[in-house]
């Protein structure tokens, strides 16, 4: 459901056939928040991309600097929008395209962040990292159907779809939400779908001249 917060902002405002101007704006300044930079320290370069969403609370943040991109690998922040503690052991499963993968992590507490998105509102998140491969990392942002599940403490766990809603799926969680939805509202929303932020991850680790 909370990859549906864009589609239900959308549709409170009323908006049907396209996303306005000052709402796209402000929907890219929340969902998969891409920045770089590079440390007057010692040179090292470094792509983020943040606030990725997947329906079921699920939510990552992408980060690679110049010693991971020589190594090939790619931290990956896994956890919920809500204040929960991550399970340990292969607490994070991501299936792409009907293939699973899964990771532990080497952080024995479950880190709590609070994340501003506008208008003085803030949500929270409840993580760990893992360090994937990045060819991982690729194979998500081109799949097709992905999925992920976080196995949070007491035998709980989450999972979200992060590629793009079909209509029927959106229509059902929308129903939860007391709003009706179109397709072209659902294509709206679907621009901030998590696959988006990979594919943008991407994009900015191969731009990069490391």
């Amino acid at each position: 459901m909370a990859r549906l917060l864009s589609v239900s902002l959308l549709l409170a405002l009323g908006i049907g056939c396209a996303v306005l101007p000052d709402t796209e704006v402000t929907l890219r300044s929340v969902y998969n928040v891409a920045s770089s930079g590079t440390s007057k320290f010692d040179g090292t370069k470094y792509v983020r991309v943040s606030n990725m969403t997947c329906t079921g609370t699920v939510m990552f943040e992408l980060y690679q600097d110049t010693a991971k991109s020589k190594a090939g690998v790619v931290l990956l922040m896994a956890g919920t929008k809500s204040i929960d503690n991550i399970g340990a052991g292969e607490s994070l499963l991501v299936k792409l395209d009907g293939k699973t993968y899964s990771f532990s992590s080497n952080d024995a507490l479950t880190g709590h962040d609070s994340i501003h998105v506008g208008h003085g509102v803030t949500m929270p998140f409840s993580q760990k990292t893992y360090v994937v491969p990045e060819a991982l990392v690729r194979e998500a942002a081109t799949s097709r159907v992905f999925l992920a599940k976080v196995r949070l403490l007491n035998n709980a766990y989450i999972e979200g779809k992060c590629s793009s809603l079909a209509l029927e799926e959106a229509k059902e969680e929308s129903k939860k939400l007391g709003l009706e939805l179109t397709q072209k509202q659902l294509d709206a929303g679907n621009m901030f779908s998590a696959v988006n932020g990979f594919r943008e991850f991407v994009r900015m680790v191969d731009t990069t001249a490391w």
